[in-house]
């Protein structure tokens, strides 16, 4: 009981002393909930992922608040000044909700390098926020050892905690037959990293900053840890690295744009083997740590070399997007940590994690940033295509005139950057560029959340080219065919049938009767070995379309813009007009499926019934 009521009373300090972060985490578990639970029932869809940016912005704020909180602590700041900082970690989550746009989630490289920016921000923040003086270098080092131990150990409890636990679940569910949802499982580890791991962590706070000005004890574990594990690593990287450089001087060619990646890594986790040994960075005792701090700096910056002709070589051709920008910045980071470490007689480590959150912090804001100037890269290129190609005529988008041809490099150029702009929640930027009407038809959409993808210009497309592809699915309204009695006056025989272009072809045997089969766009309806009716159905669903086209202002675009609300478009059309006759018989059909890629199209599946006037060959 005693250590029952130790760990209640210990619970009821920690959250009086972290109030907003924890918070902050059972929030997060909270909209997490909601999105899996709720989302997927009709009347809670919505198009703005509001659940899912809510959970992304208090997962952030676990972090921020921690830092304010611990610098608030450790600085002895008055509580008013402490709502302060609160009301200003609201402020900043704030901004970051309304900066996600929906189509930001499915682009997975965008996403993560936004929320990748602040999350590392964040947290580098916490590691400085307590010691940032150069004359607290040995408390600063000795903090963040601490960090990183309880980190581990947080993560240690929560994982042994959150596999208990579902293992007990799991038993229960089995022995039971309870037929648990498994959706039950990913409550239990978003409460388990959510909820309790951030309690954790913070219940291991020390309750007075103090402590880390105490004599500087190095731990042989970390030692050990560096000297047999990280710096194995780093020589293979070193050896390979530099087997590439006597390569590209061999052969004389550019180094690969992709070189930018293991030259990062290799950077990383260098820089961290240098902070962990830095306490005994100079004691010879340690041969091989010695060595290693002294000339790892030295070796990392002809590698730097490569690094920048990489990304260099990828901007060049493609232009900036945030990761090319993100990657520039870090080598950036790098030459100047690399040079202040070789020339600097104090070694103030502190610099390292202050540097890095004053340059992506920089480097995130402002139209200096990576989104901003991205942007403007990318716009400034599309219109340079654009007139190029004779595809912007007196600033205005025009449709491609049949004089001119537009090669598939260009072609591809100009879709991937509409796509690159719609996804970043820009696609205004070509607001100028259009026509009253088409102004307001992509007004409409982004105020509506409607919009998915900007089609456009193109109308004749070549063999290479690859257009984007929408899926089409017609279906008989309201299931009609299913629900009436069909009237086969005239014909002899009703017959369903269900096709794909995928379906393997059925063995046809002496019993065998009616089969369908869709090769291409025909479809083959044959008796045993005997084929009886052979279908183009390439007219059927051109005429679908243009019906439903003109019923429906939704598509109802024009030459040069053409807004699109869903890759996959469902259509429900009246029985009568999902109706085809041939020569010898009649076909209801109950769906039919098809892609679009601007004027191609490719059936998919067809469904419904066949009836004919032949019921044996």
């Amino acid at each position: 009981m005693a250590a029952i009521r130790l760990i209640y009373r210990n619970l009821l300090f920690t959250l009086r002393r972290y109030p907003v972060p924890i918070l902050s985490g059972f929030l997060a578990f909270v909209f997490l909930l909601i999105e899996i639970h709720c989302s997927r029932i009709d009347e809670f869809v919505v198009h703005d992922y509001r659940f899912i940016k809510l959970f992304l912005a208090c997962m952030l704020g676990i972090s921020l608040f921690t830092a304010f909180d611990i610098f608030s602590e450790s600085k002895a700041v008055e509580n008013s000044k402490r709502l302060g900082l609160y009301l200003l970690g609201f402020s900043v989550l704030g901004l970051h909700y309304y900066s996600i746009t929906p189509g930001m989630f499915d682009s997975d490289t965008v996403f993560v390098s936004r929320y990748l920016i602040l999350f590392v921000c964040f947290h580098l923040l916490v590691s400085f926020i307590a010691f940032y003086s150069g004359s607290q270098i040995k408390e600063f080092w000795q903090y963040n050892y601490f960090l990183f131990k309880q980190i581990v150990s947080s993560l240690l409890y929560s994982t042994t905690l959150f596999v208990g636990l579902a293992s007990a679940m799991w038993a229960l569910d089995t022995l039971f037959t309870l037929q648990m949802n498994p959706d039950y499982y990913t409550d239990l580890a978003a409460f388990v990293f959510l909820v309790f791991n951030t309690i954790f962590f913070l219940m291991g706070m020390p309750k007075s900053y103090d402590e880390f000005a105490s004599p500087m004890s190095y731990r042989k574990p970390i030692r050990l840890f560096v000297q047999y594990i990280l710096l194995p690593i780093i020589g293979i990287y070193i050896l390979i690295l530099y087997l590439y450089v006597f390569r590209i001087l061999i052969y004389r060619t550019l180094p690969d744009g992709y070189v930018c990646i293991p030259i990062l890594i290799f950077s990383i986790v260098g820089i961290l083997a240098y902070l962990l040994v830095y306490p005994i960075r100079k004691e010879t005792n340690y041969r091989s740590n010695y060595l290693y701090s002294r000339y790892f700096f030295y070796i990392l910056l002809p590698l730097l070399s490569l690094y920048f002709i990489g990304i260099v070589k990828r901007i060049l051709p493609y232009g900036i997007t945030e990761d090319r920008y993100l990657i520039f910045v870090l080598g950036v980071w790098l030459v100047i940590i690399s040079v202040y470490i070789i020339t600097s007689t104090s070694d103030n480590i502190i610099v390292v994690p202050v540097s890095l959150f004053l340059l992506l912090a920089i480097s995130a804001l402002g139209p200096w940033g990576m989104f901003q100037l991205s942007v403007s890269n990318q716009v400034y290129r599309l219109e340079h295509l654009l007139k190029r190609n004779h595809l912007l005529d007196n600033d205005k988008l025009v449709k491609l005139d049949k004089r001119y041809s537009i090669s598939p490099t260009d072609e591809a150029s100009i879709r991937s950057i509409f796509s690159y702009l719609n996804k970043r929640g820009e696609i205004l930027r070509i607001h100028p560029w259009l026509s009253d009407k088409d102004q307001g038809k992509l007004d409409s959409a982004i105020a509506h959340n409607d919009l998915y993808y900007i089609q456009s210009i193109f109308s004749d497309l070549g063999p290479d080219h690859t257009p984007y592809e929408l899926h089409h699915y017609f279906q008989a309204k309201g299931n009609d065919l299913y629900q009436q009695t069909l009237s086969i006056k005239g014909y002899e025989q009703i017959t369903h049938f269900s096709c794909g272009i995928y379906d393997a072809t059925p063995e046809i045997a002496d019993t065998t009767d009616w089969f369908a089969q869709l090769k291409h766009d025909t479809l083959w309806f044959s008796l045993r070995e005997d084929t009886l009716f052979r279908i183009p159905m390439q007219s059927c669903f051109r005429s679908l379309l243009d019906n439903f086209r003109r019923t429906s202002a939704g598509l109802s675009n024009s030459n040069t813009l053409r807004v699109i609300n869903a890759h996959v478009l469902n259509h429900e059309m009246p029985a009568d007009a999902m109706r085809l006759h041939f020569p010898g018989g009649s076909l209801y059909l109950s769906s039919l499926e098809f892609t679009e890629s601007d004027t191609l199209y490719q059936l998919q599946r067809v469904e419904g019934f066949l009836l004919h006037a032949t019921s044996k060959p």
